[in-house]
């Protein structure tokens, strides 16, 4: 075989293989919808969710066309919403009237459905998308939204059920305390009838002492007058002129105690404790004063309740050879202070020789004067 012919067989199968590819391109692909005669329709929808170029429109479960375009619907004077262009076939006869059913399944699939129309013409389409009729669609209800109001519903239903078993279960407790509320009204009618022998006998005792009654209420009724009389208007007013002014005093008692309060509260906080009032104040710098004190005497006292005779303050108080000492430190300092005067003032006078005429010091080195 020669060169010739092996590279023909290569151009044939090669042309071959591209003649195959290209009939499955145009026999599986969107090809076919290219030599089919089409018309276009635009719908109107108030939303339009899940709708995406591509999906296909169905007429009584047969495809007869697909989604070409969504945009948003900007006419003027419209309501605002979705118009979506529908690629039909005219081979299909779609009635006019037909509306486009927009619906949406649990797990999110869009399907457009052409409900059928009752008009007595066909629907009308145009040749392109530009200028297409403009056709109102309907939407189906979302089953995700019907599912959670079901949803809600059957919680209230559930609420309404445990409100039934919680009131049945109450009906029951009521009829196993019917016996109790029996035993209740019979105890209850032995206690009236006891409760009306013993009137009975309370009308006896007082009939049959009656005579002994009458000057009873007799006197009663003369301690009561005594009483009236006794409390006249002045000296009901008096009365009441004590009380207020007992009330008055009382409320300012109370008020004094609030105004002490604070002053209480700092007589019985712990020591560590930061005052509110001055007074408080003055007790924490007396408290302190006293710790000091305390400190002081602690540490002059020999242990024995006596001051020692080994500090500083007895030797102060009782040696005499420490006081020589100090006069002698006092006379010393004195000396020295009045050796410094002379020198002080021979300062003071070159200070103020100096700052009268400052170049006189310049001057004084180079010249030494």
């Amino acid at each position: 075989m020669n060169e010739r012919v092996m590279q023909f067989r290569i151009g044939m199968f090669v042309i071959v293989a591209g003649l195959v590819l290209t009939m499955l391109i145009v026999w599986f692909g969107e090809s076919p919808q290219l030599f089919r005669d089409h018309g276009y329709v635009v719908v109107h929808y108030s939303e339009a969710p899940g709708v995406a170029e591509g999906i296909p429109v169905r007429k009584s479960g047969i495809r007869v066309g697909v989604v070409t375009s969504i945009v948003f619907d900007d006419r003027p004077n419209k309501p605002d919403g979705v118009l979506v262009t529908l690629s039909l076939e005219r081979k299909y006869r779609i009635k006019s009237g037909t509306v486009p059913h927009l619906s949406r399944s649990l797990i999110g699939d869009v399907t457009i459905d052409l409900l059928p129309g009752t008009g007595p013409g066909l629907l009308a389409m145009s040749k392109t998308p530009v200028g297409a009729p403009v056709i109102e669609g309907a939407i189906a209800p979302d089953p995700s939204k019907a599912l959670a109001a079901a949803t809600k519903a059957f919680e209230k239903a559930g609420s309404t059920l445990q409100a039934i078993d919680l009131a049945a279960n109450g009906i029951a407790k009521m009829t196993k305390s019917a016996e109790q509320i029996g035993e209740f009204i019979d105890i209850w009618t032995q206690t009236g009838r006891r409760v009306a022998s013993a009137a009975d006998g309370i009308d006896r005792f007082i009939l049959a002492n009656e005579k002994e009654f009458q000057p009873a209420v007799a006197n009663l009724r003369e301690v009561s007058q005594k009483v009236n009389e006794t409390l006249d208007p002045a000296t009901q007013a008096a009365l009441k002129t004590g009380i207020d002014r007992f009330s008055s005093g009382f409320a300012r008692f109370d008020a004094g105690m609030a105004s002490a309060s604070p002053l209480f509260k700092d007589l019985g906080a712990p020591a560590n404790t930061m005052p509110s009032t001055e007074f408080g104040v003055t007790l924490r710098r007396l408290n302190l004063i006293a710790s000091d004190l305390s400190l002081l005497t602690r540490a002059l006292n020999d242990g024995r309740g006596r001051l020692n005779p080994d500090g500083s303050i007895q030797k102060l108080l009782l040696e005499s050879e420490l006081h020589d000492n100090m006069n002698k430190m006092s006379i010393t300092a004195n000396e020295i202070f009045g050796a410094l005067r002379p020198i002080v003032a021979s300062f003071r006078v070159f200070a103020e020789k100096v700052a009268r005429d400052p170049s006189s010091m310049t001057r004084g080195v180079l010249q030494r004067q």
